[in-house]
């Protein structure tokens, strides 16, 4: 489930004809939300708590889902206001209150044991729902929590769950309610934060080891008409390490002027791969125009496919996760040397390369495609800034 389902205005007007019959205490009680405290939708000079709004309207868009609860959305409130806008309602935002992104990541120390209990008490936080569940969105919040036992008792659901190395293997919910939040948290700025452990009695209290971030990679559905089964996730723990490539990495392999014919094949299959793989590459000359989207060069022989998130799999290979660079400005980006202010859609270069040629482009427009739907993701090229410390 996810807010893609609401695609019509009398969704949301359903919702707030419902808010009006039952007046704000009785609605919010009934689906169990809050009291907005920063976003408000404002209709006919009225102001409506948005999240719960959205919440049950989605229970109207599809009555075979049913509405979303407060901690089943697959992103903040800032989601929630462009679903709003998209479908021409007006939201306010009280700047006195409004709080900026809560990474809960923050405040945690990877490797540590932490109970449900310890989470409850450091985050304040009163949902019953993190006392049982395997996926947690703790509200306010811009993390995902998932808590993991890799051998369930007996008695209880057999999920197949793995660790091998940085790579987790698991499965959802049964029910797929809370799929979107592990499939969309890239995309709209959520954390995934993975509490692990072996088997139930591993630590006391049932404690989990807290891993630290993972990034989805993929998942495979397996539900049919006939029969549900949870859907199955591929995770990777996500190092700094992986994320931005070190300037300073070189190859020390020692030249062999024996073997000139092997290397020159290196140095064309080293071109094919950087360029990256030709239907990505493709989508993204056809969306930018076959124009660099920093400098404007428009030599294809030098344009490559660049990731803003790094190479995972098929899945990362969308348009919406691709700026099509030169070359030379391809590496810079991959050593997080270059990035892109994904407010301002501007271009940043490391300090210490302003004064080479690389300078003029320091705060210059970024070249975006013309169509809506292959803009470059504002949360992937945020996180490729924070990752390259710009």
């Amino acid at each position: 489930m996810s807010l893609s389902d609401i695609t019509s205005r009398q969704h949301i007007l359903s919702a707030i004809d419902e808010f009006n019959q039952l007046k704000r205490d009785q609605f919010l009680k009934k689906y169990g939300f809050r009291r907005s405290r920063a976003y408000w939708l404002v209709h006919d000079n009225r102001r409506y708590d948005s999240k719960a709004i959205v919440g049950v309207a989605h229970g109207y868009a599809r009555p075979d889902l049913g509405p979303l609860t407060a901690n089943e959305f697959s992103g903040g409130e800032a989601s929630i206001r462009r679903k709003l806008e998209q479908l021409g309602f007006r939201v306010e935002v009280d700047d006195t209150t409004a709080s900026t992104i809560n990474l809960t990541s923050e405040q945690l120390t990877p490797e540590k044991i932490y109970t449900r209990a310890d989470l409850k008490s450091f985050f304040k936080i009163t949902d019953g729902k993190l006392n049982d569940h395997g996926v947690f969105h703790p509200e306010g919040t811009s993390s995902v929590w998932l808590f993991i036992t890799e051998n369930k008792p007996a008695n209880r659901t057999p999920y197949n769950n793995h660790l091998k190395g940085d790579i987790l293997y698991l499965e959802g919910q049964m029910s797929g309610r809370t799929d979107v939040l592990i499939i969309d948290h890239q995309a709209n700025g959520m954390e995934l934060l993975v509490f692990f452990r072996e088997k139930k009695n591993q630590y006391s209290a049932g404690g989990f080891q807290y891993l630290g971030l993972f990034v989805y990679l993929s998942h495979t559905v397996h539900r049919t008409e006939t029969e549900k089964k949870p859907t199955s996730f591929v995770l990777q723990r996500r190092r700094d390490s992986t994320m931005i490539t070190s300037s300073d990495t070189a190859d020390d392999n020692v030249f062999d002027p024996t073997s000139l014919e092997d290397a020159r094949e290196k140095v064309l299959r080293s071109i094919t791969q950087r360029r990256g793989q030709k239907p990505f590459r493709n989508a993204l000359i056809a969306a930018y125009g076959g124009q660099c989207a920093i400098t404007g060069c428009s030599i294809l022989d030098v344009l490559e496919a660049a990731h803003i998130y790094p190479y995972r799999g098929p899945d990362t290979n969308k348009v919406a996760n691709g700026l099509l660079l030169r070359s030379d400005v391809h590496t810079l980006f991959d050593c997080g040397l270059v990035a892109v202010d994904s407010e301002t859609m501007t271009v940043l270069v490391a300090p210490h390369l302003k004064e080479s040629k690389y300078g003029v482009f320091h705060g210059a427009p970024v070249h975006t495609p013309q169509n809506p739907a292959e803009q470059p993701s504002a949360e992937a090229l945020e996180m490729h800034r924070k990752d390259s410390g710009l």
